[in-house]
Formats: structure tokens, sequence, C-alpha cells
């Protein structure tokens, strides 16, 4: 699930960051000891998680001391999101990736009088991404289900300096750890770059052809419902080439600061499309208390009748 993801600004500014590059960094696909990284990279975050949860910290700000914990809540109340850039460590050091950037990011954001169901039911409407997340998603589809396991397809565009399209694939499986907790892990399990978006040339890169902008995604989603509505927390991570030698100095505050745009985006139309859910009982219930009221005015009026005379 943005799903999944996806649902990504983040992947096309940054490749119209890098887009702006003249070609020095030549286009490739990812080296088998760059996608290996990657992979210790997500299985370590993933123990991390796994940690966090037998600690009862379901959502991350929950590690912090009580005060920290309170401010954090305060503020999510207030309907800001909390957002941080995040980093996994390999024995306490910073993970080797050979000619590759890994992106590690989390936001949350609480949605009042939600619950995890209608939460749920917004992340797994993938026939409708395209609609919920538009215009980052062009193209949303459920390939298949097989019980918490979905396969989908989606296709992230964003237009800055350059265009950036991308279709993705994605397994996402979803883990209900009781009536108030979900958590959604979608991975990507094939990305390819979309050339000449929108004409009739419309074709898909060769992965030898990658412009590196994005290799991997992965995302997690956590769900949890409990002071009056309903806590939702992304974290992800990405992984894309690294930034010609020369111009980190141009590129690196640029890349440091995208995060902040993409998840106040994602956490936004996510919270939009849920609140709308949980608003549609709401005036369906208004609705109904107000017909006794209706039909109690309507015995106590006089009673007209007319009569037509010929």
């Amino acid at each position: 699930m943005l799903p999944t993801i996806s649902r990504s600004t983040f992947p096309a500014f940054l490749a119209a960051v890098l887009g702006i590059l003249p070609t020095i960094a030549a286009a490739h696909e990812p080296k088998p000891e760059t996608l290996a990284a990657f992979n210790r990279y997500r299985d370590q975050t993933e123990a991390r998680m796994d940690t966090d949860l037998r600690a009862d910290h379901f959502l991350y700000f929950e590690r912090y001391p009580e005060s920290r914990r309170q401010s954090i809540a305060e503020q999510l109340r207030r309907g800001e999101f909390y957002l941080e850039p995040l980093r996994t460590l390999d024995d306490d050091h910073k993970f080797s990736v050979p000619a590759g950037i890994i992106h590690h990011w989390l936001g949350i954001a609480f949605i009042p009088r939600a619950t995890v169901e209608q939460t749920k039911s917004v992340l797994d409407d993938y026939a409708h991404h395209n609609q919920i997340y538009f215009p980052d998603v062009r193209q949303s589809k459920l390939l298949s289900r097989n019980g918490d396991n979905r396969e989908v397809f989606l296709q992230f565009y964003s237009r800055t300096m350059v265009t950036a399209v991308f279709n993705v694939n994605m397994t996402s499986d979803t883990t209900d750890y009781s009536a108030t907790r979900t958590a959604v892990r979608a991975c990507s399990t094939r990305i390819a770059d979309v050339e000449d978006y929108g004409k009739p040339d419309e074709h898909e890169l060769r992965p030898a052809d990658s412009h590196g902008y994005l290799w991997q995604l992965c995302t997690w989603w956590h769900i949890e419902e409990k002071d009056g509505g309903t806590y939702i927390q992304v974290e992800a991570i990405e992984l894309s080439r690294t930034v010609p030698f020369g111009f980190g100095w141009l590129i690196n505050p640029l890349i440091h600061n995208v995060p902040r745009t993409f998840l106040s985006h994602l956490l936004n139309a996510t919270r939009k499309a849920v609140t709308a859910k949980s608003a549609a009982p709401e005036k369906l219930s208004a609705r109904l208390s107000a017909i006794p009221v209706a039909i109690a005015a309507n015995s106590l009026a006089p009673a007209h009748t007319t009569i037509h005379c010929s």
C-alpha cells in the first residue's frame, strides 16, 4: 500500500533536481551490491519495528520520553503533521550503499472521529488511488488479492523542472494486530521509468536505461484508533542513484528538504479521504434522527382536507 506509496511526489521531485544536471551520471540499473545493501537496510528497519512493537511502541513517537510524547500528541491533535527523517544503523554504524542513496523518512497525522476501518478502506481502495492521490498517481489497479495480500500497479507522475513518470508494481500485506491497530506493508517488485508520457510512443525504459531516480520503494503504514480518532503513520524508504561528484553542495540540501513536502501531501490526501468517509455516517445519522421529530410534528399538526366540488 501509499500505497502505498506510493503516491510519490518525492521521487519525482528528486528526478527534477537531478534532471537539471548534465548527463554526467550515466543511466544504468542498480548494481547487485546496491540492491543487497538496500535489502539489508529494509530488513534492519523491519527488525527495529518488531522491537518497537514488543515494547508497545506501535507509533514511532511512543518511544520518546513522556514530555516529548505529549508535545507531539498535542501537535497532532491540533491538526498539524509530525515529520522526521530517520536513519537505520548497521551495528551502530551508517549503512554503506555502493553507488546508491537510501532516503528514509516518517510522517504522522491524527484524524478526529475517524476509525481504523475507515482508514483501511481508503488505503485498500487501489482502484481509486488515481483519484485520491491525483495528480501524483495517474493510474492505479488492483491486480490480485489473496487474503490480506494485494498485488497492485501504480503509475506515479509529477511535472516540475522535468516530467518524471514511473510504472510501479507493488505487493501489499495487511496485518490486524487488534480491533484498533493495523499495519500495511507495501514494497515494490518492479519499477520502470516511463518515457514520452502521454504521447503515442509512450514506453517504458529498459532497466539498463533507468535514470536511477527511483530503484526501490517500501512503505509501512501504522494505523491506530484512540483518543477520539485515528492516528496514521507512514514510514518509507527509497533507493536512488548517487548524486554526481561535485554537485553534492547543490543537490544534497534540496534532497534533505524534499521529504517534508512529500509527506505533507501524502498525509493530507489520506486524511481528506478518510475524513470524507467518517463524515458520511454522521450525516446519515443526523438525517435518521430527524425523521422521528418530523413524524411527531406532522402528527400534531391540524389535518387539512381539501374538498373538490363539481
